[in-house]
């Protein structure tokens, strides 16, 4: 696997797209698990993934230890997501505090907003959210395995990788989770 993604990762600062599409199709669905648990929603975790991945390959030739691809994309998706929280924590500290906003105005906006999640919710985000529901019964190591593991198909190996962590601590914390959400 290391080796696959040192051999891409040479080929795309050679000038080869393809490889870096390659990367893109075999880390994808992680990264979006990833960026969907720590946000919560569905939708802007695909915008994160992709923010995630332009700036990786904006990035790539920064990256001083190939071998560790998987942990830096992480890094780069947890910061990512982290800056949305910020951004969506300012903006809404900033609506809060304007006086003399048209109501007119307001209220536009909070109907397009309304739109928006109804849309969302008709499109699968009800399945979502009881799936969000029980992952928050979890510990925060758990959650990010049980998300890794099922929504981004990644076996106990490929997340300890990504993680950071060994394959035997993976498959610990995912048996510790299942079993906690079993009793659920």
């Amino acid at each position: 696997m290391k080796n696959d993604d040192v051999n891409l990762i040479q080929r795309v600062l050679a000038g080869d797209d393809d490889a870096f599409s390659a990367l893109v199709r075999k880390y994808q669905k992680q990264v979006h698990a990833l960026a969907w648990r720590k946000i919560g929603d569905f939708h802007i975790a695909e915008e994160i993934t992709q923010d995630t991945f332009w700036k990786a390959y904006k990035r790539l030739a920064t990256l001083k230890e190939p071998q560790r691809f998987v942990s830096w994309l992480y890094v780069i998706t947890s910061n990512s997501c982290s800056s949305w929280l910020r951004k969506k924590r300012l903006h809404t500290q900033s609506l809060d505090h304007l006086e003399h906003v048209d109501k007119k105005q307001l209220e536009e906006t909070a109907y397009s907003e309304y739109v928006v999640q109804e849309n969302e919710r008709m499109s699968g985000q009800a399945k979502h959210d009881v799936v969000k529901k029980l992952l928050a019964k979890l510990k925060e190591s758990e959650r990010t395995i049980m998300t890794l593991h099922y929504f981004g198909e990644m076996s106990c190996k490929e997340i300890g990788a990504f993680l950071g962590v060994s394959a035997n601590t993976v498959k610990s914390r995912l048996h510790r989770a299942q079993q906690r959400l079993q009793k659920e």
